[in-house]
C-alpha cells in the first residue's frame, strides 16, 4: 500500500497486482463478516466463507476514481450479480469532487457506510419497491429486480416506470411485495415478445 500511496498517478489496475492479493482478501473477509454475510446492495445472505461468491465492492468506481480505491468507506462486499450490474457506473452526484464525500446526500446510490438500507428499499421476498430516488437509482443500477424477472419469466428488465407505479398502487390497496409479484406474475402474457406488452395493465 505504501507503494500506491506514493505513486503520483494511480491506476485502477493496480488492484490486480500480485502484492495486493492478501490486501483484497483481508478486506473481502473482514465485509463479509461486517455486512453479516448480506450482499450491500440486494442485501440478499449467502453463508458462504470461502470468498468465491463476492467481490469486494467500490461504491466509487476505481476505475473512475483509483484515488479512492482503498478509501475504507469506499469499501464493502456485493455479490457478484449487483457488482456486474452497478459495474462502473458513476456514483457521485459531483464527479469532480477532489476529496471522497462524507456524507450520504453526495450519493446517487444508496451508500452501504453512510445510509440506512431500509430507509431507501423496500424488499419482500425478491421483491424490490423504492421509497427514495436514491433505493430507486439503487434498485436500476443493480438490477435487483432481476429475481422476479426469472421467477416471473420476462423477456425484459423490470425498469419501466408503469411497473413501479403499479407496484406503489398495490401497496397503496395493502398488498404485500410477494402479492404483487403474484399478481404481476398472473397477469403477463406468455406469447408477447415485447417488452412494454408484459406489462400488467
Amino acid at each position: 500500500m505504501a507503494r500506491y500511496d506514493a505513486e503520483p498517478d494511480k491506476v485502477s489496475t493496480y488492484w490486480s497486482d500480485e502484492e495486493v492479493n492478501p490486501v483484497r482478501l483481508e478486506i473481502k473477509a473482514h465485509y463479509i463478516k461486517e455486512q453479516q454475510h448480506l450482499c450491500c446492495y440486494c442485501r440478499l445472505p449467502d453463508p458462504s466463507t470461502h470468498g468465491l461468491d463476492w467481490d469486494v465492492e467500490h461504491v466509487v468506481s476505481k476505475k473512475r476514481r483509483p484515488e479512492f480505491m482503498f478509501t475504507q468507506v469506499n469499501l464493502g462486499v456485493a455479490c457478484k450479480e449487483c457488482n456486474g450490474s452497478k459495474r462502473d457506473k458513476e456514483t457521485l452526484v459531483d464527479p469532480s469532487a477532489a476529496t471522497y464525500p462524507s456524507s450520504s446526500d453526495a450519493f446517487l446510490v444508496v451508500h452501504p457506510h453512510f445510509d440506512e438500507w431500509s430507509d431507501h428499499i423496500l424488499r419482500d421476498d425478491l421483491t424490490y419497491a423504492s421509497f427514495t430516488v436514491k433505493g430507486k437509482w439503487t434498485i436500476e443500477a443493480c438490477r435487483l429486480n432481476r429475481f422476479n424477472e426469472r421467477v416471473i419469466g420476462l423477456r425484459f428488465p423490470l425498469s419501466d416506470s408503469r411497473y413501479e407505479d403499479q407496484v406503489r398502487s398495490l401497496l397503496a390497496d395493502g398488498s404485500t411485495l410477494q402479492e404483487i409479484a403474484n399478481h404481476i406474475q398472473l397477469s403477463v402474457p406468455t406469447d408477447t415478445a415485447e417488452g412494454s406488452d408484459h406489462l400488467a395493465s
